[in-house]
């Protein structure tokens, strides 16, 4: 999740700041005195030193959230973990330096959130999205800070990014599932039948008619069909031959043949 919110941040901070990827470096490595040694450019640095669950956004109860086929299912709320970043600019002047830092504070001063079109890959389907915060004064200096890090004392923006765990994002897909058999009765002393259902995907158009000789079905948009099927039986695409039903794994089409000039 970490990388996910580290580049949805970039990707936020470049567009609403501005900060042009032919002009300014964004880095997320630790600013010490053997990083500040090789910029060569205008950077902004954001170091990700904490993070922690955060206990005051936490939700009790269930909530209803709807698959990819519309079907509603109940889980627990998500957890919330607060990101904190120390966010500084270096560059080789010092007034460049502070008006670049002020340009990232007034920037982040009008947003709350980064949204939707900022965040990247799968972390855009994740709600709510990533809330944004520059922390208040508390009074306490920053110099023991800055002399873990081994470098030189710096103006910084103590920025809390809290974003949403969904741990889904983290579990390896399993391997797609080619064939279904439905196993139907008339009820506990019926008799049962069994249907196979045998995946495929083609480069047809969608609505093109595939069959086989124990049913029919068209392609969807994304070019993927489902077909009743049994092994060995011949595999047309608008009624011309084109494969045949395998032991094992999906449907597989012959390129039609080349046409004669």
């Amino acid at each position: 999740m970490l990388n996910l919110l580290d580049e949805s941040l970039e990707e936020f901070l470049r567009a609403v700041v501005p900060l042009p990827k032919r002009e300014i470096d964004i880095s997320f490595e630790a600013p010490d005195k053997d990083w500040s040694a090789r910029v060569s450019r205008p950077t902004i640095n954001m170091y990700l030193w904490d993070v922690r669950r955060n206990a005051s956004e936490r939700e009790l109860g269930m909530e209803t959230i709807h698959d990819d086929n519309g079907r509603p299912h109940r889980r627990a709320p998500l957890p919330r973990v607060d990101c904190r970043y120390l966010v500084t600019a270096w560059t080789s002047d010092i007034r460049d330096e502070h008006s670049l830092l002020g340009a990232t504070l007034t920037a982040l001063l009008q947003h709350d959130e980064i949204q939707v079109e900022y965040l990247q890959g799968p972390y855009r389907t994740v709600k709510p999205v990533p809330s944004i915060e520059i922390a208040a004064g508390d009074g306490r200096e920053n110099s023991d800070f800055w002399s873990a890090l081994g470098g030189q004392l710096k103006p910084g923006l103590d920025v809390t990014v809290t974003a949403t765990v969904d741990s889904a994002l983290l579990v390896p897909a399993g391997p797609p599932v080619h064939r279904y058999t439905i196993v139907t009765s008339a009820g506990d002393d019926g008799p049962r039948e069994e249907r196979l259902f045998v995946a495929g995907q083609t480069d047809q158009q969608p609505g093109t008619l595939i069959a086989t000789a124990h049913g029919a079905t068209e392609v969807d948009e994304e070019g993927k069909f489902l077909v009743a099927a049994e092994v060995g039986d011949k595999v047309s695409v608008n009624g011309t031959d084109r494969g045949q039903v395998t032991d094992t794994g999906p449907i597989e089409l012959k390129a039609p043949p080349k046409r004669k000039r």
